[in-house]
């Protein structure tokens, strides 16, 4: 029988968080709202070992697709902050994920990055396990030694639409909140029909933030990005999007995908949770999907009955983010290194049935991310070597404009973003927030919690009273 064993904090790692939280708190305190954040938030190297036991062991992390492991016996190992994880399906059909961590002595077990295997041994003592981690042969062990509980570890796993995510924390918030709003906004798309058509993975010398950052705002895209910005409307203010949006309205409806835009930050209870949002945005007129001419590079995505002019925008926790045009889908997975290292690994999808070199070119699919992630690099890494300036001095963000993480908490993370569209960046007013105790953090700020911990161990509950409150008063959105 399969068992599970969640991985629990160390007394290392423990100490680390508590060392931490003076840290934390101070610099929460000195932090001025609406400004990007002090120095020792992406330069700590304490900071950063706080990032990883209260952030990224805790919260739900997509690992890659179902679509990767399709049979029996097919694995790949995900990596992230020291930890190792197998992923597997197994004779069963279900997908595992097992710490790669053998029982006997500590050693990794599966050495390579995947595969298909019947079972895994340890190259060290050959200590062999089944696909479901289950011990099966442990040689020269005493006659009464345990077979049975000494299985490799696993942690939480869970599918999501053909996207594996799994989590290290013991009790992970449910995913359910996430499939109730999510899951009808990308069904037409079909990823769990789709296929990975090419990945590349771009290091970054520079914090996991200023990564993340750089990728969620878009006042950087017209100095930076001009290939990008020759198609994707969203380098402009939302207020001139917003006509655009309205033209796209009805062919997104007779294309059969969803403009509804969804946004939770909350939905973290006292230790883990998924923050999700999903939106679809315009592309420029004469482009159909994200490619340099303009024109499709693969069949449609799913169940699209046609193409609309638009792109997806879809969030599943902090560090991954995905874009669906109508023919196909770019996925940013952001993994953190060190404190200031972090590997952005993008994959392109396509639909499973799709045969390239007949149905989809790579080169011409992957040029616009592949040369917009080569720009990027370079903008993160010199961002990064300006921070680490002893001159360095926060400055203010761009009204209107999409910035975060702007504040990071004692036992986690709030997000106070500018208010942006297109539609998921709800505009919460002042009054909203002091009504909820809030109303010191700024005008027109939107509030986004991460992790638990005081207020923000209270993120689920004030996510659905935004929410409510949101509605009651008729709090504006742009749209």
């Amino acid at each position: 029988m399969c068992w599970l064993v969640p991985v629990g904090m160390t007394m290392t790692s423990a100490a680390n968080v508590t060392k931490s939280k003076g840290l934390i708190s101070r610099l929460l305190a000195e932090q001025p709202a609406g400004y990007a954040l002090n120095q020792a938030f992406y330069a700590d190297p304490d900071v950063h070992a706080h990032d990883v036991e209260r952030i990224f062991m805790n919260e739900w992390l997509y690992v890659g697709q179902a679509s990767r492991i399709a049979e029996a016996g097919d694995y790949f190992v995900f990596e992230i902050a020291g930890e190792s994880v197998i992923i597997v399906r197994g004779d069963d059909g279900e997908v595992r994920a097992l710490v790669n961590v053998c029982r006997h002595r500590g050693s990794r077990v599966c050495f390579d990055t995947g595969g298909n295997t019947k079972w895994f041994s340890c190259p060290y003592h050959g200590w062999t396990y089944g696909l479901d981690g289950e011990l099966a042969s442990a040689r020269q062990m005493p006659k009464d030694f345990d077979k049975s509980s000494n299985g490799l570890k696993q942690i939480h796993v869970h599918v999501f639409h053909g996207m594996i995510l799994i989590n290290f924390a013991h009790e992970p918030a449910s995913p359910a909140d996430a499939h109730r709003e999510l899951d009808d906004k990308l069904a037409p798309f079909q990823l769990e029909r789709t296929k990975v058509a090419y990945s590349e993975t771009y290091r970054i010398d520079g914090n996991w933030k200023l990564a993340v950052e750089n990728y969620r705002e878009c006042y950087h895209c017209a100095p930076s990005h001009p290939e990008f910005s020759l198609s994707h409307s969203i380098e402009k203010p939302w207020a001139r999007v917003s006509k655009l949006m309205e033209k796209m309205r009805p062919r997104s409806a007779d294309a059969g995908v969803s403009v509804e835009d969804v946004t939770c930050y909350g939905g973290l209870k006292d230790s883990a949770g998924l923050a999700y949002s999903y939106d679809r945005y315009p592309l420029y007129k004469g482009y159909l999907t994200g490619s340099e001419s303009g024109e499709p590079v693969a069949p449609l995505m799913g169940t699209m009955k046609s193409f609309d002019g638009g792109a997806s925008d879809l969030q599943l926790g902090m560090l991954s983010y995905f874009l669906f045009y109508s023919d196909h889908g770019v996925v940013y997975r952001f993994t953190p290194i060190d404190v200031q290292t972090t590997d952005c690994e993008i994959i392109w999808l396509v639909r499973d049935d799709a045969e390239e070199g007949k149905d989809y070119d790579v080169d011409r699919m992957k040029w616009l991310w592949d040369v917009t992630t080569i720009e990027d690099k370079l903008i993160i890494e010199k961002n990064q070597e300006g921070v680490n300036s002893r001159f360095y001095e926060p400055g203010p963000y761009a009204s209107g404009r999409l910035q975060y993480p702007a504040h990071f908490g004692q036992d986690g993370v709030v997000a106070v973003n500018r208010a942006q569209g297109p539609g998921g960046q709800h505009r919460i007013e002042t009054g909203v927030l002091e009504r909820h105790g809030l109303g010191g953090l700024a005008d027109e700020f939107n509030i986004q919690c991460f992790v638990g911990g005081a207020l923000l161990r209270h993120g689920h509950e004030l996510s659905r009273r935004l929410e409510a409150d949101h509605r009651r008063h008729a709090v504006a959105v742009e749209r």
